[in-house]
């Protein structure tokens, strides 16, 4: 055990007290602004609490290359499960998370730290689907559960051309497809035992993908409950 002076132990409650009551991006500024082993050791700490949260319903991050289902599966999903589906398009639209439109790629600039903040109350009360094509910048912390839908290039192909897909816009996410860009994402930012890949290729497979993560829902609980 580690004994502090007065004064470190006053710190010591200020920077924990911060750390769980900040906001996402309060928290990733602080643990990179304080690199000492003392403020190490206390966001360390602050981590290990909020990790053991006693939430009530899972967290669920549904990803893949666009194209892939995401937002059919998330919503019948939500419907099967009464879990609250979270589309981050959407979200960042309707929120104005996002720092401009970008030409090239057709899409809103997405703000990470924005979004997250956004996020942070629900997340940790726990309950949610959330769906987007990307996963690296969400805390490991808040997902129980990392799905990445994968679908046939082929397939993929004639769904994007039918969204309007064109150019290096199309090119680009057949590419992110066949080099499993997502999926490798996911494997880099989440443990192994969180993340699984689901094909998704027709109806069918989505209604099985919903009726396994069903089942999965029903019997979660979280390893401090167990």
């Amino acid at each position: 055990m580690v004994v502090f002076c007065n004064r470190k132990c006053t710190s010591v409650l200020l920077m924990y007290h911060f750390f769980c009551v900040g906001s996402n991006l309060q928290r990733r500024n602080f643990c990179k602004s304080n690199t000492s082993p003392f403020c190490i050791v206390v966001g360390q700490v602050a981590v290990m609490v909020l990790e053991n949260g006693k939430r009530k319903n899972p967290n669920i991050l549904v990803t893949g290359t666009p194209g892939t289902g995401k937002t059919t599966m998330c919503t019948t999903l939500a419907e099967a499960t009464q879990l609250c589906h979270i589309n981050i398009g959407e979200l960042v639209k309707e929120k104005n998370l996002h720092d401009g439109w970008d030409d090239e790629l057709d899409c809103y600039v997405l703000n990470e730290d924005l979004v997250c903040d956004e996020l942070e109350d629900v997340m940790e009360e726990g309950g949610n689907i959330v769906d987007y094509h990307g996963c690296d910048f969400f805390p490991e912390r808040w997902f129980d559960c990392v799905v990445v839908l994968q679908t046939d290039n082929t397939i993929l192909y004639d769904r994007l051309s039918r969204r309007g897909y064109k150019d290096s816009k199309l090119s680009n996410n057949i590419e992110c497809e066949i080099f499993q860009v997502l999926l490798e994402e996911a494997k880099d930012s989440y443990s192994e035992e969180k993340v699984i890949a689901l094909k998704s290729d027709n109806i069918d497979d989505i209604s099985r993908n919903v009726a396994t993560l069903t089942d999965w829902v029903r019997n979660w609980s979280l390893p401090s409950q167990s």
